[in-house]
């Protein structure tokens, strides 16, 4: 029994951080539905997305500009 003292704080720690793990595990799981909800209310476009309608805009600007 002697031998196992020295891990009781060990133990206690680990049982700790697992505690924090799981509150954390909920944290992000709350953070990932209000980013999900965010997402679609600005709706949801991707990196290229946005990328081809930057080109596509820019192309509509000079094709203005060329008439002026």
């Amino acid at each position: 029994m002697r031998e196992l003292l020295p891990l009781l704080p060990v133990l206690e720690q680990y049982k700790a951080d697992s505690r924090l793990i799981v509150h954390l595990k909920s944290e992000v799981r709350n953070l990932s539905g209000i980013l999900q909800s965010i997402q679609e209310e600005l709706g949801a476009f991707d990196y290229e997305e946005l990328q081809h309608r930057v080109l596509l805009l820019e192309a509509r600007l000079h094709a203005c500009l060329q008439k002026l």
